[in-house]
């Protein structure tokens, strides 16, 4: 029996849009023990990289629909087993993929990791500077000299170069480091750069 396949994408870039809708369904099966399968789910790819989960599905070939979810930082997709990275998806954007069997799909941050990176300020309500460092993403902050034995993990959400809100690793709730973390104590952080993202992959 074959599977139902519907979608609809919309493009706008400056004066230009293009939308297109389509309706269809994956090639009938030939073995009545057969199905078609699909994965969905979410992660946080980091600067190794690393293949999507494809679940039960025996060869990922359809079409893969992958959002970035992070605020700010591109996501790194490789569709020849990690050997080039030929798309980037913005931050907040989705993106519709054809793929085929030939390899699995990896993701990845393109962002290497910082270590011991100068805290320059942090606040009550969570807001944090970095003297040196901190690039624009989103990233897994751990202290490491001078934050009075604080050296727990944090969610830190970039809106700028080197300016941040810390949250706990829910990412909802934020994080007062006022009394671990300051600049006259020479506070050092190492930063492990993540990109957030939610996939569906359906089999052909």
């Amino acid at each position: 029996m074959a599977t139902a396949i519907k979608g609809s994408v919309s493009l706008t870039y400056g004066v230009h849009t293009q939308s297109e809708t389509f309706s269809t369904t994956a090639s009938t099966l030939t073995n009545a023990n057969e199905h078609h399968n699909y994965s969905a789910g979410g992660g946080r790819a980091l600067v190794a990289g690393a293949a999507l989960d494809i679940g039960t599905i025996g060869a990922a070939e359809g079409l893969l629909i992958i959002k970035n979810d992070n605020t700010y930082g591109s996501l790194s997709i490789s569709l020849d087993g990690g050997s080039n990275w030929d798309i980037s998806i913005p931050a907040g954007i989705p993106n519709l993929i054809s793929v085929g069997p030939d390899h699995p799909i990896y993701v990845k941050c393109p962002t290497a990791t910082e270590s011991g990176i100068t805290v320059a300020t942090v606040t009550s309500a969570g807001a944090i500077t970095f003297g040196s460092g901190g690039a624009i993403g989103t990233a897994i902050m751990t202290g490491v000299s001078n934050v009075n034995s604080n050296t727990n993990d944090y969610l830190v959400e970039f809106s700028a170069a080197g300016v941040g809100t810390v949250y706990e690793l829910d990412g909802v709730t934020i994080k007062d480091l006022t009394a671990d973390y300051d600049l006259a104590n020479n506070s050092t952080v190492n930063l492990v750069y993540i990109v957030k993202y939610r996939y569906t992959l359906s089999e052909a």
